[in-house]
């Protein structure tokens, strides 16, 4: 069945790798699925799918007797220390509300998983033990720092200190024991190096999976390069405003039904939609207590109309039951 799950077409976009995955799971075997997350003021509607998929797979992945648990780091070191994205403050109120979304998820969507922030990880033994180690790692061996280097965002690679992020990172990974690791395909970037890199200084090799790539709702004005980037990764899940397309994007925790129905109406791309039709699927099943079907996906052959009507219908439910609570 695991395999099975991790093959649907239109929720999963890769694993790293599936064979890995699958020696893993053994009677009594600890496991451990983790997912990191940096954050807006907004509650994006699409980490509901990371949310239910963690869900169905912890509990597939039970089934063979194996002890899963699940855990969200939520990334506030990541974006004041690190980054230098926001102040303190900001941060922490943002972080506040995103774990209030998440906990709402884990109790309509009978999910169990936990939450650690990166502030507090960051301070314990362990995480500080396997820092340094992987600092002295790179000042002694310089195929090793090449390596790692190759993990840093475009982006980042300006900043002298941007060699810290794929190091913070890892440390965080191997203090949580991570097994696998869920997240957007855009991870990849990160994730290759870092699964040849990790081996490299004794560390434990996880997986990865990534889910199909989110896309905006309504019928936004984007650049060709933003598009090309769109196309290939998708905006970020868990950031509403990523790549600046806010307004185009659920949130199911502040937005009214008045807003959703007219930013799905004005949709002219199917793949957001049927993004939503997928979500919503995988929503009903969670409700219902069914843990796997293989009657999640829509038909190829709908109509624009008809998945638009299928898609508000999806919401609909989701924001009802979000609103029950």
């Amino acid at each position: 069945m695991i395999k099975e799950y991790l093959t649907q077409k239109g929720l999963v976009e890769k694993v790293l790798t599936i064979d890995e995955i699958l020696s893993i799971p053994q009677e009594n075997q600890e496991i451990n699925i983790m997912m990191g997350q940096t954050f807006d003021s907004g509650q994006p509607i699409d980490m509901m799918k990371y949310a239910l998929f963690i869900m169905d797979l912890e509990n597939i992945i039970s089934t063979k007797g194996s002890k899963v648990s699940s855990t969200w780091l939520i990334a506030d070191h990541f974006i004041t220390n690190i980054n230098e994205d926001k102040t303190v403050n900001e941060t922490l109120e943002q972080a506040e509300a995103r774990v209030n979304y998440l906990r709402l998820l884990n109790e309509i969507y009978g999910g169990n998983i936990g939450f650690v922030f990166s502030s507090n990880l960051s301070r314990t033994r362990e995480y500080l033990e396997n820092l340094e180690k992987l600092k002295r790692k790179v000042n002694e061996d310089s195929k090793f720092r090449e390596k790692v280097f190759e993990a840093v965002p475009i982006d980042r690679r300006s900043n002298p200190n941007s060699i810290n992020y794929p190091l913070e990172e890892l440390a965080v990974i191997q203090t949580l024991k991570t097994d696998i690791k869920i997240g957007p395909k855009y991870e990849i970037k990160y994730d290759n190096p870092a699964r040849e890199f990790s081996p490299m200084i004794g560390f434990k090799k996880y997986s990865a999976i990534y889910l199909t790539n989110c896309f905006p709702l309504g019928s936004p004005k984007i650049e060709p390069k933003l598009r090309e980037e769109i196309k290939t990764f998708g905006v970020l899940p868990y950031k509403k405003n990523s790549k600046g397309l806010g307004e185009y994007r659920i949130d199911p925790i502040n937005d009214n039904e008045e807003k959703v129905n007219a930013l799905i109406q004005s949709t002219k791309d199917s793949r957001a939609l049927n993004d939503l039709l997928i979500l919503s699927g995988l929503a009903k099943r969670r409700l219902e207590g069914k843990i796997f079907s293989t009657n999640l996906f829509i038909k190829n052959n709908l109509s624009l109309k008809e998945k638009k009507e299928l898609a508000l219908e999806g919401y609909k439910k989701i924001y009802n039951s979000l609103k029950s609570y």
